[in-house]
């Protein structure tokens, strides 16, 4: 209803320009609307999304830097919280990824064929985190997964995935 009141109002300021001043007026008018809806849209955006982690985080022990792929497995769960679109496009494929690893690996159970099993070992707890074939999320508004939900995941996949 706003909305359609604040179009009406706009067209109305449009032909009495016109009437008023002219062409000239209107295209003066319009782009003075068009600026004010692109500050209304932006204003009405949530707020920005966290800033990526620098290259090396401050506190982060030097032996780390050699491991790019457990860097690029951490900034998968820290983001994961920004939406469940994010969460289902690129957290829960990696997450799959490791926990069909660790329960082929370490149980002898492929997760895409014998799903009951693999639910089994994981617990319905964590499960819901890590469905292989559940469909994408769409959602692109905060928040993603909750971060003790995260948690429970990255902590039943260190029991299920133990380091010898």
């Amino acid at each position: 209803m706003r909305a359609a009141a604040l179009a009406a109002a706009a067209g109305c300021g449009l032909a009495a320009a016109y009437l008023a001043a002219g062409a000239a007026a209107v295209v003066i008018l319009a782009a003075g609307l068009a600026v004010l809806g692109l500050l209304a849209a932006r204003a009405a955006l949530p707020a920005a999304l966290p800033s990526r982690p620098a290259v090396r985080t401050p506190g982060e022990p030097d032996e780390l830097r050699e491991f790019p792929s457990y860097r690029r497995v951490r900034e998968a769960v820290s983001w994961s919280q920004v939406s469940a679109r994010h969460y289902d496009s690129v957290t829960r494929p990696l997450l799959v990824r490791l926990f069909a690893a660790a329960l082929a690996e370490r149980h002898g159970v492929d997760v895409h064929r014998e799903p009951a099993r693999a639910r089994e070992l994981v617990g319905d707890d964590v499960w819901p985190f890590v469905v292989p074939d559940r469909p994408r999320s769409t959602d692109a508004l905060p928040p993603g997964p909750d971060l003790a939900g995260l948690r429970a995941v990255v902590n039943r996949l260190e029991e299920l995935w133990p380091n010898d």
